[in-house]
């Protein structure tokens, strides 16, 4: 619906071309022609006076102009609301991007205290791995079938030991001593228990596991037993975290041993490589051409920072 003096400006002009055309048509009567003389006057008679016509003109000229004035109004008020709206969005915007940028400078600086516990976790994870491994130095754990009783442990042992490295003396096989202990549950049910063993003399307990080392299978009638060093869990499931590069080592016949903090020490062309994370390891293999059998495990990354997005603009008042 058109506003209240537009409606008035279109009424007088629909009004004014109803005032032209009303008298060429009369009602009633017959169309006889008319004389030019009376065609001349009639014409005369239609036409209003230069005075009226004026008149109009100024009267459709003020009404355009209060017109123009009020939609000119009403678009300043549109306009003065849109612009309060954007100063309220554009203000409410500003103190957003303030607090974001508080909140990534907080971030970040929580992120580095993060990264500096981690690294200080794993120091101190490796070091008590370190310390239990080192009250586990002179143990052994022995995997002996269930047949063997309690009592019979210690001298069955000794037999085994001395079978393993001949060069060692009775003496030298010392047992402070020898138990079994409980069996994890991964296990399967048909594996026997192993047996913790700790000999008093530490070089013998070296000499016992470096002749186990060097040959390829145990002695004759000992062929189903398993001898390995007594590690803490810690470091154990560190090595396994390594188990793709060793068994690749092993297949190629490469010489290596185990450092500490869990690391592995490989002898290659006269060389000595040090591989203090799996990842390094397999790429290391894959440098020297050779192919483990599967790929490492995927670790979990530390959360990065936050980079800001955004550039403040700063705003005409």
């Amino acid at each position: 619906m058109a506003p209240p003096k537009a409606q008035r400006a279109s009424d007088f002009l629909r009004q004014g071309r109803r005032d032209k055309t009303r008298p060429g048509q009369d009602g009633g009567g017959s169309h006889s022609p008319t004389p030019a003389s009376d065609q001349g006057s009639d014409t005369e008679a239609l036409q209003p006076p230069s005075g009226d016509i004026s008149l109009s003109e100024a009267k459709m000229a003020a009404m355009l102009q209060e017109l123009r004035s009020s939609m000119k109004e009403d678009l300043q008020l549109v306009v003065n609301d849109i612009r309060r709206e954007v100063h309220e969005v554009g203000t409410r915007l500003n103190v957003l991007e303030e607090k974001t940028d508080d909140l990534c400078q907080a971030n970040d600086g929580i992120l580095e205290k993060i990264c500096l516990m981690e690294s200080e976790q794993a120091r101190l994870t490796a070091k008590l791995a370190d310390l239990e491994d080192r009250s586990h130095r002179n143990n052994n754990r022995v995997r002996v079938p269930e047949s063997v009783a309690g009592s019979d442990i210690p001298g069955y042992l000794q037999q085994l030991f001395t079978a393993i490295q001949p060069n060692l003396e009775l003496a030298d096989l010392r047992l402070d001593r020898a138990h079994r202990v409980p069996k994890p549950a991964s296990l399967a049910r048909d594996i026997p228990r192993d047996i913790v063993t700790r000999l008093h003399y530490f070089s013998a307990k070296d000499a016992i596991l470096m002749a186990q080392r060097k040959s390829t299978a145990m002695p004759s009638g000992y062929e189903k037993i398993s001898l390995f060093a007594d590690l803490s869990p810690m470091t154990m499931a560190r090595r396994r975290d390594f188990i793709n590069v060793p068994k690749c080592l092993r297949n190629h016949k490469i010489p290596y041993r185990w450092g500490f903090p869990t690391k592995l020490l490989i002898w290659r062309n006269g060389t000595l490589t040090k591989l203090d994370d799996p990842d390094q390891g397999m790429h290391k293999l894959k440098a020297w051409g050779l192919f483990p059998d599967r790929a490492p495990p995927n670790h979990p990354a530390s959360p990065g920072q936050v980079v800001q997005e955004w550039t403040k603009v700063q705003r005409k008042k």
